[in-house]
């Protein structure tokens, strides 16, 4: 049986609101509402209810219905029976437009709400001087849930996106040991396929050309001797790099492809190649690397045959062809044994890895053709070092909102007191930019909220003095209080944003250190964020203490000590309290994102640090296994070129590629690799 619907507690808390609203509106009423207004109140609230219950399936037509209820509820009705429609109902469903759909969206819903918000303030008061205070009293609330709902999305996109790099992490934890498999397979096939072909071809041409041309034996000694010095080396180098966990840094590719190349032409093999000079990055690793498996092969199937290498700069992605001709007379010497079967697969692995693409086949003609395509995104153009990482959309439209709703509210009262006491053009237009620009710094409260703070404190001392030197006149002083919403969202900056919540963000699939106590997130640095709050409360109560006493009267008595005591004391009294509840929520913000920072910080790290050790271990197996195997071989093979008997460099140089596809198999089966008995390279049978 299937579970009933989850009821929401919003709606029910809602209607029962409404519900107590309504019993107050009949218990007070000498004239209870007509039927109509019943109604009306009614089912407007009935479909709020509903909207409400809906908003997060359908956020945008749940903030239309409940706007429209909303307004023809108010023409219908009183507005003592809609309750919290009009408003609550409003930014509630503005709210979860904002979290939930896009940043656009979310603009445009709160436009729309602020025309509405007009035009319900034209009608009730017309073109008139009361139509902009009245607008900006009501608008001011639906900006401030619009950043808080902006600032709601931000974060759970940030913890929709710390879920994926986790979710990321564990999956590649989960494969961490295949895939390492897979890589240390592919080095050792590029280190040891290469050379180890190269000295079985050569030996075996100066075993079978011995009576016609003797000189090629001690060629082929001094190439065996030189080529497992060479193999020997790259492996210790393999061994040596096995033990560092972080990655070599990256080095430039042309000189080795070039030295390749021409290793390869000692062999008497024509070749022709073009290069790019500046060849760097992982595609030009995966380049090398496909260069030698395309010339191993071509060594192994192609003796003979003329080669051709080119890679070409187009864009962002380098092209890279290898071409080699139909070995002279179609012969096959019988080399093609010796391989493991990983070549073509190999290179389809790398180009792919970089999310390009091979192809590797036959020609028409008979000759044979690798052509790659591997994205460049080293040619690409890089981002300065050191330049300081800006904020995310969603929090700049925040802090404008932040800002907007301040210099609102403080506008409004501005207005208002310029309607009731008279003032002129230039007098009212004067107040409402001394008090939007107190509120301008807020604009910048995530970047630097000491300074916001400190900014804001000292453009209140000036109130006093725009008092006093006659720029406004003594009345206005009381439309600073509309600027004292401006302290507390600074201080609540300072407890939110002034401390470091994280040192940089984490990239997938490195390590990262245990989280470390940092000065500014310890208690101490509470401490030092609360004394935000005296910093903001004494320039505020100061301020207006003086902006009220500028003319020698307070509230029309004669402005005494006493008096004036008494009212900074209140004023202390109310900015206190208001700044510690703004310090007391940025810091429980701050609290809970540095805990959920901590706890997924945490659980990434363990991540990471359990898949480098799986990592670590793999290599480990594979550096035992080629110092108990395959480098024993290649000292054999160098002791057997030195005798000067081609013969034994035969029979070690198999014995070598042997071991190596006995290494690579356990790495196929996951297995240790375990060490050739000797019988096996006793009985390896002659070429």
């Amino acid at each position: 049986m299937g579970k009933g619907r989850r009821v929401r507690p919003l709606p029910v808390l809602f209607m029962g609101a409404q519900l107590l609203l309504w019993f107050s509106v009949v218990a007070s009423s000498k004239e209870p509402p007509d039927t109509i207004a019943w109604i009306t109140a009614f089912c407007a609230t009935a479909l709020a209810v509903v909207a409400l219950d809906r908003r997060h399936r359908a956020p945008l037509a749940a903030l239309g219905v409940i706007v429209a209820v909303s307004v023809v509820g108010q023409i219908l009705a009183p507005p003592d029976l809609l309750g919290l429609v009009p408003g609550l109902a409003v930014m509630v469903a503005l709210f979860t437009v904002t979290v939930l759909c896009s940043w656009p969206v979310g603009l445009g819903a709160t436009a729309a709400v602020a025309v509405v918000q007009l035009l319900q303030a034209a009608a009730r008061h017309g073109v008139g001087g009361l139509l902009l205070s009245d607008w900006l009293t009501g608008v001011s609330p639906f900006l401030l849930v619009s950043a808080l709902g902006t600032g709601r999305r931000h974060w759970l996109r940030e913890r929709r996106a710390t879920a994926e790099r986790l979710a990321g992490a564990e999956q590649q934890q989960a494969q961490a040991a295949e895939a390492e498999r897979e890589r240390l397979a592919g080095e050792l096939h590029d280190i040891s396929a290469h050379h180890l072909t190269s000295v079985v071809v050569s030996v075996e041409a100066a075993r079978r050309l011995g009576d016609s041309r003797p000189d090629l034996a001690a060629e082929a000694l001094a190439f065996a001797r030189r080529t497992a010095r060479e193999t020997q080396s790259a492996l210790r180098r393999l061994v040596a790099v096995m033990q560092v966990d972080d990655p070599p840094a990256p080095q430039a590719m042309t000189a080795p492809i070039e030295t390749l190349i021409a290793g390869f032409s000692r062999l008497g093999r024509p070749v022709s190649v073009s290069l790019p000079a500046d060849l760097t990055g992982p595609a030009a690793e995966a380049a090398l690397g496909i260069i030698r498996e395309a010339l191993t092969n071509a060594l192994r199937y192609a003796p003979g045959a003329a080669v051709s290498v080119r890679v070409q700069r187009a864009g962002d992605t380098l092209r890279l062809t290898v071409d080699n001709g139909r070995p002279p007379g179609g012969a096959h010497t019988g080399t093609a044994g010796i391989g493991s079967g990983r070549g073509v697969a190999g290179m389809h692995r790398r180009a792919a890895v970089l999310g390009g693409r091979l192809s590797a086949g036959p020609r028409p003609d008979g000759s044979w053709r690798v052509h790659a395509v591997l994205p460049d995104a080293g040619s690409g153009p890089r981002p300065s070092p050191g330049r300081r990482r800006d904020f995310p959309r969603e929090q700049r439209i925040a802090d404008r909102a932040v800002f907007g709703s301040a210099a609102a509210v403080a506008s409004s009262v501005a207005l208002t007191k310029a309607e009731d006491a008279g003032y002129g053009a230039g007098t009212c237009l004067l107040l409402v930019s001394v008090l939007t620009l107190h509120a301008l710094p807020l604009l910048w409260r995530r970047h630097a909220p000491w300074a916001v703070l400190a900014v804001t404190g000292a453009a209140a001392l000036l109130w006093p003095v725009l008092l006093r030197g006659s720029a406004l006149p003594p009345s206005s002083a009381i439309c600073f209080l509309g600027g004292g919403i401006v302290a507390p969202a600074a201080v609540y900056a300072v407890a939110a944003y002034g401390r470091v919540l994280r040192t940089a963000p984490v990239p997938s699939g490195r390590h990262v250190p245990p989280p470390t106590a940092h000065p500014l997130t310890c208690p101490a640095g509470s401490r030092l964020s609360f004394l935000s709050v005296p910093a903001a409360v004494l320039p505020s109560a100061i301020s207006l203490t003086a902006a009220f006493a500028a003319d020698g009267t307070l509230l029309g008595d004669p402005a005494g000590p006493f008096l004036v005591l008494f009212l900074a004391c209140w004023t202390l009294v109310l900015s206190g309290l208001g700044c510690t509840a703004a310090w007391g929520a940025g810091w429980l913000m701050h609290r809970r994102r540095r805990r959920e920072l901590g706890r997924e910080d945490t659980a990434l790290t363990t991540v990471l640090s359990s898949t480098r050790a799986m990592v670590h271990g793999e290599r480990q197996r594979v550096a035992v296994g080629l110092r108990e195997t395959v480098l024993r071989q290649t000292d054999r093979m160098i002791s057997s070129a030195e005798e000067g008997s081609l013969e034994q460099v035969a029979v070690a140089t198999r014995a070598t590629l042997s071991a190596m596809r006995q290494l690579l198999g356990s790495l196929d089966a996951g297995r240790a690799p375990k060490a050739p008995r000797r019988a096996v390279v006793a009985n390896t049978p002659r070429m």
